[in-house]
């Protein structure tokens, strides 16, 4: 999948070629990016899941904000949409016309940041229906905040290109809220069609409440992504024997010294604000222990702060996870494609 970086270039070498007549030229790249879509994958009967944004608040050039897609038996899932995330989408040639649904694991903003694109682009790539946006309780407010942010864009775009083309129905996200009460390992059903199972359960990200995490199971296998949560045993229980944990990770360690690093710089505010992320999220170490106690077979991290980059980085990062889990581990990159067949 092409990079940020390689993706402008991309572009104005295409303005170079229409600009110095080369037309054949730049009808060609034109009509090979028209073609990219991908829509072999809403056919096959894998359970496939996409990274599309493994990156934090931290900024990063090469990581969107928290994002996992999902698809089965010819539904196209979100998990989390954050800043950044819908071109990151895009550029994984995924069929965004046929997207299903938007599940929301909590409403931090580097999870929700990306839900007015996702909607809008969606449509604009040719959904003619509502689209559906999960979540615990609290969805409501939040889909209608940006329902009303983007009121005056739908109004817009259904005049300049017409209802038949742009429906207006379809600019419109509806929520669907999901109250999962005070029990702590409390779940509920979501979805269920064309053999696919959704399931969201609740997981531990206090002070941030509710917040949960989502199981997908298709034709034998099963995925499960753990939205942002500290070591969690609602997460273990219903992650039992799955094929791919998608789990988010910080390395404590890490944030620490730059927490160390930010106070000689006098970044007093930054230092406080990177230990208090500490708290409530998984440690690398931490989430191979959830992998290992849920038994599953591959472990995929992701939301991963801070981001490790460079081989000093991911082996800082990994630190502590040695012996812990004898499955696969993954240090999750945006555009990532993991492919399930089926298990008959």
């Amino acid at each position: 999948m092409p990079t940020r970086p390689r993706a402008l270039l991309a572009c104005s070498l295409l303005l170079v070629l229409a600009a110095s007549g080369c037309g054949r030229i730049a009808d060609w790249v034109i009509g090979r990016n028209l073609r990219r879509v991908d829509r072999s994958v809403l056919k096959s009967p894998d359970l496939t899941v996409v990274l599309c944004g493994t990156g934090s608040p931290i900024p990063d050039r090469t990581r969107a904000g928290a994002c996992t897609a999902v698809v089965a038996g010819g539904e196209l899932f979100l998990v989390d949409v954050g800043p950044g995330a819908w071109e990151t989408v895009d550029l994984a040639n995924l069929p965004t016309e046929a997207l299903s649904a938007i599940l929301l694991t909590h409403f931090h903003s580097d999870h929700i940041g990306d839900l007015g694109e996702a909607v809008t682009q969606s449509w604009i790539a040719g959904r003619s229906r509502p689209l559906d946006v999960y979540g615990p309780v609290g969805v409501v407010q939040v889909v209608t905040g940006f329902r009303m942010a983007y009121a005056a864009d739908v109004g817009y775009r259904v005049t300049h290109h017409g209802e038949q083309y742009m429906p207006h129905v379809a600019g419109i996200p509806v929520a669907h809220e999901v109250a999962l009460g005070n029990d702590p390992a409390a779940s509920a059903v979501v979805f269920e069609r064309n053999g696919l199972t959704v399931t969201m359960f609740r997981v531990d990200h206090r002070p941030v409440e509710p917040a949960v995490g989502y199981r997908f199971d298709y034709h034998g296998r099963s995925v499960v992504v753990s939205g942002d949560t500290k070591r969690s045993e609602s997460l273990i229980q219903h992650a039992k024997g799955a094929d791919v944990l998608v789990h988010e990770a910080l390395q404590p360690a890490m944030m620490t010294r730059v927490a160390a690093v930010a106070r000689k710089l006098g970044r007093d505010r930054l230092a406080k604000m990177a230990l208090d992320t500490i708290g409530y999220h998984t440690s690398p170490a931490d989430a191979a222990a959830v992998a290992r106690d849920a038994g599953v077979h591959r472990l995929v991290l992701t939301h991963m702060v801070p981001p490790p980059n460079n081989v000093l980085a991911r082996r800082l990062f990994t630190q502590g996870m040695g012996g812990i889990f004898s499955g696969e581990v993954t240090l999750g990159e945006d555009g990532m494609r993991i492919a399930l067949p089926p298990r008959s």
